[in-house]
């Protein structure tokens, strides 16, 4: 008979197998992400580097942003990044109808 291998003893180990897995499975997810993000840094230095812009915007639309800007601030500016929403006009309508019915449910103080 094992008498060496009691019933708490293979518990410990296997809550011990567990976790050890569940951490190479952590640092793994966490390597891959640190890749991904250095990865994603390098393609937007690649692509600032160049000179190209990200959003489809070209330089003289960026030109006029940054100039408008300067206008309206007083001073120099620098564009790091540009977003442009492309929200048609009819889903602000669909919004604003969607927070008046929200509105109108509310319990309490209106």
């Amino acid at each position: 008979m094992m008498s060496h291998l009691s019933p708490p003893l293979i518990a410990l180990t296997a809550f011990a197998l567990v976790f050890v897995s569940l951490g190479m499975l952590a640092s793994l997810l966490f390597a891959l992400r640190a890749l991904a993000v250095r990865s994603a840094r390098r393609k937007a230095a690649a692509a600032a580097a160049i000179g190209v812009a990200t959003d489809g915007l070209d330089e003289e639309t960026l030109a006029v942003l940054a100039a408008s800007a300067w206008m309206a601030l007083g001073a120099p500016v620098r564009i790091h990044r540009v977003h442009v929403h492309g929200e048609p006009a009819g889903q602000a309508w669909e919004r604003a109808g969607r927070m008046d019915i929200m509105v109108s449910h509310r319990v309490g103080h209106k």
